[in-house]
């Protein structure tokens, strides 16, 4: 009932209701007994009506002999059919009754004290009267009015044309509440538009109205969110490229106006600082540019057919030799079943090198790192658990943001550019995963999980689109 085509047709309805209701009582209004009175006492007063033609037939004739011809050819024409609505009486001067299309014995005592005179060079000659019937009853003498008879056309043009400007208010109210109720969900969309346009990415849209309109002003509220948060990445993007570029800056540039006022000699060591310096600058500007591309949504993935438990064998046995020299214990735990997904396997070999290699970072000497795969809830899981520093519980819900760092104290150098976990989420994003964390507090170790649709599953939701 609240679509739009359908208050769209209710209101149509309601007009085409609002025109046959005003013809229904304007018919039933002029085809009242009392209208039909008027009618026919109009046509019995205008000039060569009835009064008329019965004066002449006195005159020619001298007396009402045979006036029967001529009232019973009136009556007909008059009261078509049965004649149910009325009957004709016509009296002589001395009030005898000459003619009526009633038997005597259903006559009014009283019809001698009503009706039209009829003239005959100025001198009564009789009287004609209309009684109105109800069910072939008689019921009362139609009012006779003595003076100039009405206009019965105009009464009728009047009528209805009092009919038809009722009928023209009433639907022009009816289509200015209509058309009001229909667009003011799209006047709100439009200032919202306007609002946007502007700048004000808080404005929002009353959600009100038909369905479709609904739909419409959810899908525009949802585009703002988008709009507002893309907004907001793109400002704290700015803010954080601004904040962690400076210090690599910095350090150029004091160091190399340091060699240039001789204050440090240009020798290999400097130029290896300066080197170090640059490599940072590089690595920062390409995890940006790939997180950028990844949370947009088009960061290019050459997807194929991968056995998650040889790729994930691969990348502990990469860190195999770095777990050995920090004395930390690397163990893989996998299936004997075959595991296959469809995804990218640099961008995959990525995820799971950035994150052994934070589990390494944060990991004591003597420590242990378990890597487990297993088929979980129409997909795969890679849990990555390890019994390190742990994660405080103020830091848990920041932990894959870009830049954030769960240690404060600790410097750039060894917490890394703090973009490893947020690209992490980001390209498992991108493969229509999920991954979390969990850590009971500072000391207790933490422990990754990253769910990944199988080879089934994938084809399954590229079908549906």
């Amino acid at each position: 009932m609240n679509r739009l085509w359908v208050r769209l047709s209710l209101a149509f309805t309601a007009v085409v209701l609002l025109g046959f209701g005003a013809v229904v009582f304007g018919t039933f209004s002029l085809a009242s007994n009392q209208r039909m009175q008027t009618l026919l006492l109009n046509q019995f007063e205008r000039p060569h009506g009835l009064v008329d033609s019965a004066s002449a037939y006195y005159k020619e004739h001298g007396s009402w002999n045979g006036v029967e011809t001529l009232m019973d050819g009136a009556r007909s024409t008059l009261l078509p059919g049965s004649g149910a609505r009325g009957a004709l009486i016509l009296l002589n001067a001395d009030g005898r009754v000459v003619y009526s299309s009633l038997p005597p014995e259903r006559l009014p005592p009283t019809s001698s004290r009503v009706g039209r005179p009829i003239l005959a060079d100025g001198k009564l000659i009789g009287h004609i009267n209309f009684i109105a019937l109800q069910d072939n009853k008689p019921t009362t003498y139609a009012a006779w009015d003595t003076s100039s008879p009405s206009d019965f056309m105009q009464e009728v043009t009047l009528f209805l044309l009092k009919i038809a400007l009722a009928v023209g208010v009433l639907g022009l109210l009816f289509g200015v509440l209509a058309s009001r109720n229909l667009a003011a969900p799209l006047n709100r969309l439009a200032v919202a538009a306007r609002a946007i346009g502007a700048r004000n990415l808080d404005y929002r849209v009353p959600v009100q109205g038909s369905t479709e309109i609904r739909e419409v002003a959810e899908s525009f509220n949802k585009m703002a969110a988008n709009l507002q948060s893309a907004e907001s990445l793109r400002r704290n993007l700015l803010a954080d490229v601004a904040h962690e570029l400076r210090t690599p800056l910095t350090v150029l540039q004091g160091n190399l106006q340091a060699i240039l006022e001789d204050v440090y000699p240009l020798d290999k060591g400097e130029v290896v600082r300066l080197h170090d310096q640059t490599r940072h600058l590089h690595r920062l500007v390409n995890d940006l540019h790939e997180l950028a591309q990844a949370e947009a949504r088009q960061l290019p993935l050459q997807t194929q057919t991968l056995d998650l438990n040889a790729l994930v064998r691969e990348a502990v046995d990469f860190f195999g030799p770095v777990a050995e020299e920090e004395s930390v214990t690397l163990e893989l735990v996998t299936t004997a079943v075959a595991l296959p997904i469809q995804g990218d396997r640099a961008r995959l070999m990525q995820v799971l090198q950035n994150l052994l290699n934070n589990s390494l970072r944060h990991t004591p000497a003597e420590g242990k790192i378990e890597i487990a795969v297993r088929p979980q809830a129409g997909g795969v899981e890679i849990a990555i658990e390890d019994t390190g520093e742990g994660i405080s519980a103020e830091d848990l819900p920041h932990i894959f943001e870009r830049f954030y760092r769960s240690g404060k104290a600790r410097d750039r150098d060894s917490g890394g550019t703090g973009l490893g976990l947020a690209i992490v989420r980001a390209l498992v994003d991108a493969h229509d995963g999920r991954v979390t964390v969990e850590s009971d507090g500072k000391g207790t170790g933490s422990q990754f999980t990253i769910w990944l649709p199988t080879e089934a599953a994938s084809d399954s939701r590229s079908d549906s689109f």
